[in-house]
């Protein structure tokens, strides 16, 4: 329904509206399995393949608002927040966000989503990500947070997947050129040197803690329920 939605009317406006919504839901885990849907549907649909075009490259107010509000939504899922980052090629960012993550309560679930956001970057939609790749001098933090979801993976067959793709960055020396006069790729993204990326950082953190502690209330919850069984 959603991916017709999209097809048959704004989708910018679709996705800008659910991300207000979510924001606002406080059931926490409903918002989390949305955002994870939303973010499906927004990396795979070939409906929005233009609402994707649009976000990668940041370069006009309305798709730097349109990522901000994303972002903020998207909080509710950890990976699907890198995710968002790698499609916006924001990677520092998203080095960033990962570096978090050592600080949040790594359980089966959240190992899933990074094992199936490995899946997702040998994916036609992120081929680009992997072309740049090439260029080890001006995507330091794309190769540092590819490594950082390889540390977080247990050795299992995404760990492999992500360690082979990554054991084909070429080494930077060899692959310098005579002209070193071409704009970096970095300076492509000027444009979105406006965007708050600390406040976002700190919002992020703000709605994981959250998540963290409708978890323990959950689990509470449940224990107290086994508690009245058994007696």
């Amino acid at each position: 329904i959603r991916r017709q939605l999209c097809l048959l009317l704004n989708a910018e406006n679709i996705f800008h509206s659910m991300a207000d919504i979510l924001l606002r839901e406080e059931d926490l885990k409903f918002a989390s399995t949305m955002v994870h849907t939303l973010n499906t549907i927004l990396l795979t649909s070939s409906e929005l393949f233009q609402l994707r075009n649009q976000l990668k490259d940041l370069k006009t107010p309305e798709s730097r608002n349109l990522f901000c509000c994303l972002y903020r939504s998207w909080c509710h899922n950890p990976v699907t927040t890198v995710s968002l980052c790698f499609l916006t090629q924001n990677y520092k960012h998203a080095y960033d966000l990962i570096q978090k993550f050592g600080d949040l309560e790594v359980t089966v679930d959240f190992l899933t989503e990074v094992d199936k956001l490995v899946q997702l970057i040998e994916c036609p939609i992120f081929t680009y990500l992997r072309l740049q790749l090439l260029d080890v001098k001006n995507n330091p933090y794309l190769i540092k947070a590819l490594y950082g979801l390889l540390m977080l993976l247990p050795q299992s067959s995404a760990f492999q997947l992500l360690s082979h793709r990554l054991q084909c960055v070429p080494n930077p020396e060899l692959m310098q050129t005579a002209d070193n006069t071409k704009p970096s790729a970095g300076s492509k993204r000027a444009s979105a040197s406006n965007i708050d990326y600390t406040e976002l950082l700190q919002h992020f953190e703000k709605v994981q803690n959250k998540h963290l502690e409708a978890r323990h209330q959950r689990a509470g919850r449940a224990e107290q329920l086994d508690r009245r069984v058994v007696l």
